[in-house]
């Protein structure tokens, strides 16, 4: 019985073998090494589609698609773009005649993970999302440095996604010379279940911080819907806000660039702005698709808020550069200020003679103000005594008080009204100066290398409090001591909070004291004789 036990099993384990030495002798050998020395090679495959949209079902005989990594760099003279295959992505955009403060070229995008890079499509099925966002596009025939000039005039580069399912996404970008502007085409097409499903256009992550950013400039999502700006100030994570009507544009802007989305198609388009998990904001434009195909056309802006560029695509995209409640008398001022500029070549040079030009357009109500000061000065001796005499009766010295000032014909707040006039001016010339990019890194002489920054030695700030306080010395205090002390302590106070002033700004305060010295010697002069 053992025997034939050990022999049973003797002649199984030689049929083994002899099949394992048959079977493994039909197989090619080097079919095996042109595999293995494949797998060597740097490769990436993008993930299958499976079960990524409600109602398509994936092929269980799917074949992975085996695409290499691609950057592609342009360069449309005013800026250098590296596009990424992956996502079929904006990976940097360079804008080539602004420079940061390291000296190199402003870039707007931010460094994030590939899938929250613009431009990012997303969709309900958050799986489907996440493949079109990191999956490796295939790329049209194109080379991988293009640098655009007059005799080419504009190149497409064109990103295709497809899977075995039938799904396929494109993502087209037409880039164009001397310009910021680039054209998007996007197109899905074999989702015929898809139906009634919304799709989403974003700029992702927010603008790259070029190290300016100001609490005193508004930095964010903003909108322009039925002919009106629309900002919006998310507070949390995973918070959204949506906006529909007439929707010219939507973008993110910090203190002197933009991104803008502008839609071409506006169909079942509504804005959305929200914040990722990751506490990045996204803004963008939300189509309603309405059967199994899309085929969508839009224009990206990114570059500088300038103004004639902007007005010349011609959907007001210009009005994104707002200077807020005083725009009206701030945007005429800019416009004198580049006017000048043309003439003048330094807008230092400009500043000063706008700053004369206001001077003037003032000079007759800043006369009567002198004059109105020196007629209360020439009365001191009868306001003391009416001082002294109803000193305990308030209500009466008022009314002899303006009795006198009748009789004298002076205007007691004559010498304020000046003041509280320019007020309005000086305002609006701040908020030209903070946030025009014109002025942005404009040197004006010397020390001065950029007048929409602070001066870097604080000889303005403490020039111009010099001049206030000799201006305070010639002016006639109105005899109350405990004003001529506020008003003594004031060229300080001014003096501290310039500062941090653009020092545009302190320049038009200083040129602007210097010009009421000289008019107050003038008065003061006549009125000696």
């Amino acid at each position: 019985m053992e025997k034939r036990a050990f022999l049973a099993i003797f002649l199984s384990a030689l049929v083994f073998i002899l099949y394992q030495y048959y079977y493994l002798s039909t197989i090619d050998t080097e079919k095996i090494k042109s595999v293995q020395g494949k797998k060597d090679e740097k490769t990436i495959v993008t993930p299958e589609i499976k079960n990524i949209i409600p109602g398509v079902e994936g092929d269980n005989k799917d074949v992975e698609r085996i695409a290499k990594e691609r950057e592609i760099r342009i360069n449309t003279k005013l800026t250098e773009i590296v596009l990424t295959n992956r996502g079929g992505k904006i990976k940097t955009l360079f804008l080539q005649r602004y420079k940061g403060k390291d000296g190199r070229p402003v870039n707007l995008i931010k460094e994030t993970e590939d899938k929250y890079l613009p431009i990012m499509l997303e969709f309900m099925d958050k799986s489907f999302s996440h493949t079109i966002n990191t999956a490796l596009f295939n790329v049209a025939d194109t080379e991988d440095m293009i640098s655009l000039s007059p005799e080419k005039e504009s190149s497409t580069i064109k990103f295709l996604y497809e899977n075995s399912s039938g799904v396929k996404v494109s993502k087209e970008y037409t880039f164009h010379y001397d310009d910021y502007k680039i054209d998007i085409n996007i197109r899905i097409d074999g989702t015929p279940r898809m139906g009634v499903s919304p799709y989403q256009v974003l700029w992702g992550s927010g603008l790259k911080s070029e190290g300016n950013s100001d609490k005193r400039s508004y930095e964010g999502p903003t909108s322009f819907i039925d002919r009106k700006l629309v900002s919006d100030k998310l507070k949390g994570k995973g918070e959204q806000v949506y906006h529909e009507g007439d929707i010219h544009w939507v973008a993110i802007q910090n203190k002197y660039f933009i991104a803008a989305l502008i839609p071409l198609m506006k169909e079942n388009l509504k804005t959305i702005v929200k914040v990722s998990e990751r506490d990045e904001i996204s803004a963008g434009l939300e189509y309603t698709s309405m059967n199994e195909r899309v085929d969508n056309r839009l224009i990206l802006y990114a570059g500088p808020k300038d103004g004639e560029r902007l007005k010349s695509y011609n959907v007001s995209l210009e009005e994104i550069i707002n200077y807020g409640w005083l725009d009206f008398l701030a945007k005429p001022l800019f416009k004198i200020l580049k006017l000048l500029y043309t003439f003048t070549h330094n807008y230092g040079i400009a500043i000063i003679i706008l700053t004369v030009i206001i001077k003037l357009i003032f000079f007759p109500l800043s006369q009567k103000s002198f004059r109105s000061m020196q007629k209360i000065q020439r009365i001191q001796p009868e306001l003391k005594i009416i001082q002294e005499r109803y000193k305990s009766d308030k209500q009466k010295m008022s009314e002899e008080l303006m009795r006198l000032y009748r009789e004298n014909k002076i205007n007691p707040l004559g010498g304020f009204l000046p003041i509280i006039i320019q007020i309005p001016v000086f305002i609006s010339l701040y908020k030209v100066l903070m946030e025009s990019i014109e002025l942005r890194q404009v040197p004006f002489i010397l020390w001065i290398k950029d007048l929409s920054d602070k001066d870097p030695y604080y000889i303005t700030p403490i020039l111009m409090g010099a001049t206030m306080l000799i201006q305070q010395k010639m002016t006639p205090s109105g005899g109350d001591p405990v004003q001529a002390k506020i008003m003594l302590i004031t060229p300080v106070i001014f003096t501290f909070m310039f500062l941090n002033f653009p020092s545009g700004l302190v320049l038009y305060w200083l040129v602007n004291n210097i010009l009421s010295i000289a008019q107050q010697y003038v008065i003061n002069k006549e009125i000696r004789k």
